[in-house]
């Protein structure tokens, strides 16, 4: 029993590294074939908090123009969180599910004046990343994928946020399980790609699933890490 223990985490082992050695394969050339990095500046943490709960299953198109729409309508965060409910919703229909995403927008601000006594965020730049989206996570509407978004774009954070698109790239290339759930991806992937190629492995996995491996008829002959992908290998 002992040797069979033994034995199954070596095999263990040996899968994480080869999936390390893939992760940084596949960096590698989605860095060379789109180059698409996080800009370097940081954004005001409350504003891209309202920013990603409005891209939630929405196309970018339309998630920012409802977001356009919003801050056109308000201008500032105080006066989002002060409108009537019906108003905010009538800002960001364009961006689909208004009634879901305005709820969550007047709840989540209505949480963080009450408990920090303003309507900003910056505080949460002081703190660890586990604490960050330990907090992040607590308000309303907010799961890890939206928590990971604006630690990254606002703030830096060298983490690997999961959406729809990098969920089915990952798995496909073959650096995660098939029946990994986003979570359990984000922890993974972090475990594989270095934090500093994090950010960019984000985007352009993004980008990837966007252009190139779309959930019907992924295009496999553009796609530059067919020569890495379990998926296509097996299609061929």
């Amino acid at each position: 029993m002992v040797e069979q223990k033994r034995g199954e985490e070596g095999i263990k082992d040996a899968e994480f590294v080869a999936r390390k050695k893939k992760a940084l394969e596949v960096d590698r050339r989605l860095a060379a074939a789109f180059g698409i990095t996080l800009p370097a500046d940081d954004r005001d943490i409350v504003h891209e908090l309202i920013h990603a709960v409005l891209s939630q299953n929405t196309h970018r198109r339309n998630y920012n123009l409802a977001y356009g729409r919003l801050m056109e309508e308000f201008g500032t965060v105080q006066a989002i969180a002060e409108a009537p409910l019906s108003r905010i919703e009538k800002a960001i229909r364009p961006g689909g599910l208004s009634k879901q995403k305005s709820t969550a927008i007047k709840e989540i601000l209505g949480v963080i004046r009450e408990t920090r006594g303003d309507y900003s965020l910056e505080f949460v730049r002081d703190m660890s990343v586990p604490d960050a989206r330990r907090f992040m996570e607590s308000l309303p509407g907010v799961g890890p994928k939206t928590a990971s978004v604006v630690l990254m774009f606002a703030d830096g954070r060298k983490v690997l946020p999961v959406d729809t698109h990098v969920l089915r790239t990952s798995k496909r290339i073959g650096l995660v399980d098939e029946n990994t759930s986003a979570e359990q991806a984000q922890s993974e992937l972090e475990a594989l790609v270095p934090p500093a190629k994090r950010p960019g492995m984000h985007v352009n996995l993004v980008h990837l699933g966007r252009e190139v491996c779309h959930a019907r008829n992924p295009a496999h002959e553009v796609c530059p890490v067919n020569a890495v992908c379990d998926y296509y290998q097996g299609t061929r």
